[in-house]
């Protein structure tokens, strides 16, 4: 990563903590946090950008997690740790058909605007940088097993920063969230690029 985009990073988290710590004159200004506990499903896409054209294969996942959302007057930001599991199949020619899953954490750093709140519904508008972790490649072989893999054994990154924009909504004490990621960096260390894109929701209970 470039020491523009670093710096870039750096701002983008510099300006969210400059709103939020800035004093208030009034009760109603103070922020105000939200604990949110979540589960969802997720559709995540591979592009490998090969020599003789773009592949495609999209694979189903899961995710749950938690994390601590502040708001003051329009403006939120929030991180949510989420532990991450996603499904893949394919075929070898030399050794059959695999079946697998990935494991991975994510750790992303959200800022967004509510454009409508009242007491029962709100509206919030957001983008966040996500950092991604591989930590595990379980493969299901054909005699029943399962092989434990590190992700650069299989050539996968062990770090992923994601870009993510998203919209959820408060429901009383209930959220619904769905955004769309896309990868800043090779989702593999193969020598052709593969991007990555996942659409995700969540419901989310908040205390």
């Amino acid at each position: 990563m470039t020491m523009k985009k670093e710096l870039l990073i750096a701002l983008l988290l510099l300006v969210p903590a400059i709103v939020f710590a800035t004093p208030s004159t009034s009760a109603a200004q103070q922020p105000k946090m939200d604990i949110k506990l979540f589960v969802g499903g997720s559709a995540t896409t591979f592009v490998s950008l090969l020599e003789t054209g773009r592949e495609r294969e999209t694979f189903a996942g899961w995710q749950v997690g938690f994390g601590p959302r502040v708001r003051r007057r329009k403006a939120f930001i929030e991180v949510l740790f989420s532990f991450n599991r996603w499904a893949f199949a394919f075929t070898d020619p030399d050794v059959g058909a695999f079946r697998g899953r990935v494991n991975s954490f994510e750790l992303p750093f959200n800022m967004g605007y509510i454009p409508y709140k009242n007491p029962f519904f709100k509206l919030f508008l957001y983008a966040g940088y996500v950092n991604h972790f591989n930590t595990k490649i379980l493969i299901e072989v054909a005699d029943g097993s399962t092989l434990k893999f590190r992700p650069k054994d299989v050539d996968f990154a062990i770090y992923q920063a994601i870009a993510r924009f998203g919209v959820n909504v408060d429901l009383a004490m209930f959220n619904l969230d769905f955004n769309y990621s896309i990868s800043l960096n090779s989702a593999t260390k193969t020598s052709y690029r593969t991007s990555y894109h996942q659409l995700q929701f969540n419901v989310a209970y908040l205390f």
